[in-house]
């Protein structure tokens, strides 16, 4: 199968860059599930940053190309892509959500993917089988700040409560976690009204309940 020339430019760009030594530590901190040339993330979006530039609407052949290589830099250049580009195709983004599935990529996809689908795909992918595709429908509005729909991230909390899945309940908590720096007051009322797993109520409520630093005693005033 032929590569695209812009995978073909990419992968001339990233394997001079290859380090061993490093590809072992990277490989093993994910839990030795993939493959790496060995490249840091300044790096590595340092050598392709003016392709990604020239690639204006989504390619993808590119992103095929990259979700075939063995190498997970790729995955990650066609997610740094998807970023810059959007990607309106649902089932395309579904099919990369499931593909080669960790939390490295499905998190960098989530966010393009829930700025280009309606509240009704999320509602779906939200009681899907495949629980990498519920974890998008859980963070897809992270960043949001006050225009975060609380009630569309209540309901599909909602269906994913009592999940056994460790990605599942570290999501719900770093959902509520983003939106606890702009609305506390209905982080704390929904958790408090919830029953929610104890990983995800300790990573809700991190930053409501994390100490305040004392404040300065008054100066005196000095003057005469």
């Amino acid at each position: 199968m032929t590569e695209s020339d812009a995978f073909i430019k990419v992968r001339q760009a990233l394997e001079p860059l290859a380090d061993p030594a490093r590809a072992a530590g990277m490989a093993a901190y994910m839990r030795d599930q993939f493959s790496f040339l060995g490249i840091s993330s300044a790096a590595r979006k340092d050598a392709y940053k003016q392709l990604l530039c020239e690639m204006k609407t989504l390619d993808q052949d590119f992103v095929a190309d990259c979700f075939n290589a063995a190498e997970r830099e790729y995955q990650y250049a066609a997610c740094d892509h998807i970023r810059r580009v959007g990607i309106s195709d649902l089932g395309l983004a579904k099919a990369l959500v499931q593909s080669k599935s960790w939390w490295d990529t499905v998190d960098a996809l989530a966010k393009p993917i829930g700025a280009n689908h309606d509240d009704m795909a999320m509602r779906e992918w939200a009681v899907d089988k495949n629980f990498w595709v519920r974890r998008v429908a859980i963070i897809h509005q992270l960043g949001r700040k006050k225009n975060t729909d609380t009630v569309l991230l209540a309901w599909i909390i909602g269906q994913n409560l009592g999940s056994p899945e460790f990605f599942i309940n570290k999501a719900i908590g770093w959902a509520l976690r983003d939106l606890s720096r702009h609305d506390p007051s209905w982080v704390r009322a929904f958790v408090a009204a919830t029953d929610l797993a104890a990983l995800s109520r300790r990573e809700a409520l991190r930053i409501i309940d994390r100490p305040q630093p004392a404040s300065e005693p008054a100066q005196l005033d000095q003057s005469t």
